[in-house]
């Protein structure tokens, strides 16, 4: 083989290998810095937006993959902090180096080699000479909003001086993506807020639109619904659009229930006169409700509702105010079930009186299913 063919032959390799970017990798990836940089977190010295010793108002992570491949996670503690994009100047301080990205892409535009790409939840797509900077920044834009998100409803940031307002932001450094959980409610009208709620989920399975309305009960419940002046129509809503799917969605419906049965419905407790009412009272009343007003009446959903009263009464047990979803459940119970009597609810106390009758019917149809 001549020189020249010999050339032709490694540029024809080379242009038809394949690079590997697997965006697991990022995950795991960052999941370790974001706890390295909550360990490191220096109270005295801020790098980034805002004063050394004041409260974290916005957390943004930057990228690029294009020019370069690196992520930088700011912490702003500006009073007024914003999505301005400050945060691009304080990139080299905070920049740490991700050159899968970039070596992935300059093999694609500069050699034509294809991208086997593996995404976070292990599917893989094969990308060509066709494919665009904006495609690829929402590809690793999203993987690293998720990795933010999960971060944030499990806690990570907690010990770090976090403002109750505080807020995220995912951006690709030349504007190629861009995510904030952070609403401009001033300029938000109620049609806005319940398209956000609705999102793409019309376009989903039936499967995938529970799961969809369960997780918006979630955030709701957790607290992190609350961000809109319209917040406070998000319980029915959701609730609405699970009552539209049908008896499918009553045993979801009532393990969201039962994840939240065993914690107190109120802050404060008599003879206190403040006594608040927890972000998950609502939603989990809403829920019983709907599955009250439900023909469902499979074993799983007696099963779940007596699980339901049964950790509700624990919870309640020492309490002289007792929460209103001891009751509901037994409610549910009684109208789906026709075993089961009907709740008696104490005048004062909303305590379930009559709940030891629940657990010694539900004894018995164990006893007597394991006889049968």
């Amino acid at each position: 083989m001549n020189a020249r063919s010999r050339q032709q032959s490694e540029g024809s390799q080379l242009a038809n290998a394949v690079m590997q970017l697997d965006l697991r990798r990022t995950v795991s990836f960052l999941q370790k810095h974001i706890e390295e940089r909550i360990r490191d977190y220096d109270l005295c010295i801020n790098e980034g937006p805002g004063g050394d010793e004041t409260p974290i108002k916005q957390i943004t992570i930057g990228y690029q993959f294009d020019q370069a491949g690196w992520l930088s996670i700011v912490f702003d503690t500006r009073s007024t902090a914003a999505n301005d994009g400050e945060w691009n100047t304080f990139i080299e301080s905070n920049a740490i180096e991700v050159t899968d990205w970039h070596n992935a892409y300059s093999d694609l535009v500069e050699n034509g080699s294809p991208i086997n790409l593996t995404l976070p939840d292990g599917s893989e797509r094969r990308l060509g000479e066709n494919t665009t900077v904006k495609y690829l920044a929402e590809l690793i834009g999203t993987t690293i909003r998720d990795v933010l998100i999960h971060a944030r409803d499990e806690g990570s940031f907690n010990d770090l001086p976090i403002s109750e307002d505080c807020f995220y932001v995912v951006e690709e450094h030349d504007g190629a993506y861009g995510w904030s959980d952070h609403l401009e409610v001033e300029s938000q009208s109620e049609q806005a807020y319940l398209d956000q709620l609705e999102g793409d989920v019309s376009s989903k399975t039936q499967d995938a639109q529970i799961e969809h309305w369960i997780g918006l009960l979630e955030r709701i419940a957790s607290g992190k619904e609350n961000t809109s002046e319209w917040a406070f129509l998000a319980p029915r809503y959701a609730i609405e659009r699970l009552k539209e799917l049908g008896d499918d969605a009553i045993v979801p419906v009532l393990k969201f229930v039962r994840k939240w049965a065993g914690k107190p419905e109120f802050d404060g407790d008599r003879p206190k006169r403040k006594i608040v009412e927890l972000p998950m009272h609502a939603p989990a009343i809403d829920a019983l409700m709907l599955v009250c007003n439900s023909s469902c009446q499979v074993v799983e959903v007696e099963s779940l509702l007596c699980d339901i009263v049964r950790r509700s009464v624990k919870v309640n047990s020492g309490r002289k105010l007792w929460g209103i979803i001891p009751v509901w459940a037994a409610r549910c119970l009684s109208t789906l079930f026709n075993q089961y009597p009907k709740p008696i609810q104490h005048g004062s106390t909303n305590k379930l009186v009559n709940h030891e009758e629940y657990a010694r019917i539900r004894r018995t149809k164990r006893r007597d299913d394991t006889v049968n």
